[in-house]
């Protein structure tokens, strides 16, 4: 069936966060499930959270600002006591992803209510759905290892044996990945971006007789967000911040072009921020999605600053990280793509792969810095 997510008008949004779990009547739903929405049960915010309240069990610091990564690691410390009390939150975070799953594919009448913007026909596409890849910066360590194959399990026993449910071999590299396969056919490298809400990502996509062979990663930076929920809306802000974005893009292609002379003048770009057409949806006004005051479509408004601070004739591929994601692994309209880490995204089978770069088997992901 064709994706209501995506038909005009404006589509309603698609988001993963706002999904209710009410109750799954029949399905053994702990009290802790019951109502939250699945940002308060998978988001990075909800997750350490978990870990602060048995930080002390877990011989962490709850103020660590790296708090999250060195959780995973005490999934397998050597200490069974950290191990222990490491694993329940694991547990408790694949059963939440079970039971979000669950809530779309069955689409009980009682969650369908606590999703008003959702029409039946949003339900509907997600029952269809029968695979489902999982990526991002929360799974792509010992938790998705743990969380996954009970997530799995839980949904095959509760009604749908045949559910597919796997972890992306590319983890929290999806959204480059998915805007790498856009290059130009004559493109042989292009500088891929990934805006989200706390880190910035880059890379330069490389390609060989077609493929994409290799994503050389670049340093991280500071997203450019002071807070995920509440971003300012004036004007001026917005202007000097989307000239901030523009100034990162234009200055990492010119020193990255010193070595690359190939460089394409194809600049791809992923933003946490829901798009159609290159433009940020309305009801999207958050750190990036706010840039819409600036320009009807915010490509091309990206596209000519660009121009005028390379002073060179340049292209912009804007995606949504989500559906940049969904470019990697989605190759049906069964099939959608999830990656957990600020928060949850989704993509889906794009209309057309025609004129994707096809990714090499021996694809590889090295830090070049």
């Amino acid at each position: 069936m064709k994706n209501p997510f995506l038909q005009r008008p404006f589509p309603v949004s698609p988001s993963m966060n706002q999904v209710r779990i009410m109750d799954l009547p029949g399905v053994s739903l702990p009290a802790w499930v019951k109502g939250k929405r699945s940002f308060e049960l998978l988001s990075s915010f909800a997750l350490r959270q978990r870990v602060q309240a048995v930080a002390d069990a877990l011989q962490l610091d709850p103020d660590d600002p790296h708090l999250l990564e060195k959780f995973d690691g005490c999934l397998t410390a050597v200490s069974p006591e950290i191990r222990t009390a490491a694993h329940k939150i694991a547990e408790d975070y694949g059963r939440s992803l079970a039971y979000h799953l669950l809530t779309l594919k069955r689409g009980d009448a009682i969650n369908q209510q606590a999703r008003p913007d959702w029409q039946p026909v949003h339900w509907a596409f997600w029952r269809q759905i029968e695979s489902v890849w999982l990526g991002g910066g929360l799974l792509s360590g010992n938790l998705g290892q743990t969380a996954v194959p009970l997530a799995r399990q839980l949904i095959r026993q509760n009604g749908f044996p045949d559910f597919q449910l796997k972890l992306s071999p590319y983890g929290r590299h999806l959204p480059l990945l998915g805007v790498a396969r856009t290059a130009p056919p004559e493109a042989q490298a292009m500088l891929v971006f990934d805006f989200g809400q706390t880190a910035v990502k880059r890379a330069v996509a490389q390609y060989c007789n077609s493929r994409l062979v290799a994503i050389k990663l670049l340093s991280s930076l500071p997203a450019p967000c002071e807070t995920v929920l509440v971003a300012s809306q004036d004007e001026a802000e917005i202007t000097q911040f989307a000239a901030g974005l523009l100034d990162l893009v234009a200055e990492t292609w010119r020193e990255t072009a010193v070595s690359q002379p190939d460089l394409s003048h194809t600049v791809g770009l992923s933003l946490a921020c829901y798009l159609l057409d290159g433009q940020p949806r309305p009801e999207d006004v958050g750190c990036y999605g706010r840039m819409q005051h600036l320009s009807p479509n915010l490509q091309q408004f990206l596209k000519e600053g660009l121009c005028q601070r390379l002073n060179a004739p340049m292209s912009i591929n804007l995606w949504h990280d989500g559906s940049a994601a969904g470019l990697t692994h989605a190759s049906d309209l069964q099939t959608a793509v999830l990656t957990f880490g600020t928060a949850m995204g989704v993509g889906f089978a794009p209309l057309t792969l025609a004129n994707l770069r096809p990714v090499s088997p021996t694809l590889i992901i090295q830090s070049i810095v």
